[in-house]
Order: structure tokens, then sequence, then C-alpha cells
């Protein structure tokens, strides 16, 4: 199983990068992958959309 460890929203030359890591436990909840790291570039519409939501729900907090 794949657990999430962290995750980033990176604005770069190529467009918005989502950027992630994650730690990988077998059936007995052993770590066999430690800190792997993924990113891909969001193209979808989906995607944009959920980065777009997850943007003004931080504006609107640091904005109280």
């Amino acid at each position: 199983m794949k657990i999430m460890t962290g995750f980033a929203i990176i604005n770069d030359r190529n467009g918005e990068r989502v950027s992630y890591t994650y730690d990988e436990v077998d059936d007995l909840g052993n770590i066999t992958k430690s800190n792997v790291k993924e990113s891909y570039l969001a193209l979808d519409q989906e995607t944009k959309d959920a980065i777009t939501s997850l943007k003004t729900l931080i504006e609107t907090r640091m904005n109280m």
C-alpha cells in the first residue's frame, strides 16, 4: 500500500507541477520503500480545477 507523506504544487516554466512523496508498506505494516518522489504536469481540467480550489481555500484562510 502507498501512503502519501507530502505534496506540493509548483509553478515552473512548463506550467503547474504536482509533486508528491510517499512510503510503501506491505500487508504486515513493514515499510518497503520510503520517501519515493514523483511529479507530473497538471494538464487535465480536473487537476487544474482542484489546484484552483486549493489556492482559493488557502487565500481565504490567509485573509481571515
